[in-house]
């Protein structure tokens, strides 16, 4: 009896003294998630959301366009001007993302201007292929690197009413949305 009365203290030790994490994920393409948050596709957003770097580290950023899967719209060109803290943040490296590269593995028609005085960015993206006109899918447009500093916080975020996704035929498709990211220096 004594052995029982132990195992159950035991095993109400176990049970109650455990607490479960909220954990939260974040996935830039998850049309569901900007969705809850008032994001509604297509949009551009950030990855990731929020991250904490030391002054020594740099600071790297993921640029996505993302459709929902119901309403994927054939795009040939993106123009995204991107604005970042200067007082927190040096413009380092832009790279191409993985969505833009062709049948062929070669690397976009992939340029960028940058306005120092006002840190802004401007990337224009082109898909070239010598077998399609055009991309439908969700992902990774840039990768964009910068030097921390000073310690702080801010936002780097897109300057959507300059932004721009153009078809094949140089039309319009409109974004419905932009997701910020969060940045913190210590």
């Amino acid at each position: 009896m004594k052995f029982l009365y132990l195992y159950i203290t035991f095993m109400s030790l176990i049970i109650f003294s455990c607490t479960l994490e909220k954990k939260d994920f974040d996935n830039p393409v998850d049309f569901e998630a900007n969705d809850e948050r008032g994001i509604g596709a297509p949009t551009i957003v950030f990855y990731p959301l929020t991250q904490t770097r030391t002054l020594q580290d740099s600071v790297e950023i993921g640029s996505y366009i993302v459709f929902k899967e119901d309403s994927i719209k054939a795009f040939s060109g993106v123009h995204l001007q991107i604005h970042f803290p200067n007082d927190l943040l040096d413009l380092d490296t832009i790279l191409p993302g993985l969505l833009m590269t062709d049948t062929n593995q070669s690397t976009p028609l992939f340029n960028y201007l940058y306005d120092e005085e006002n840190s802004i960015v401007d990337i224009y993206a082109y898909f070239l292929d010598t077998v399609k006109q055009s991309l439908e899918a969700t992902g990774h447009i840039a990768n964009i690197k910068f030097k921390s500093n000073s310690t702080g916080s801010d936002s780097i975020h897109y300057n959507i009413s300059e932004c721009e996704v153009i078809n094949f035929d140089d039309n319009l498709i409109q974004l419905n949305g932009q997701r910020s990211a969060e940045i913190i220096i210590e």
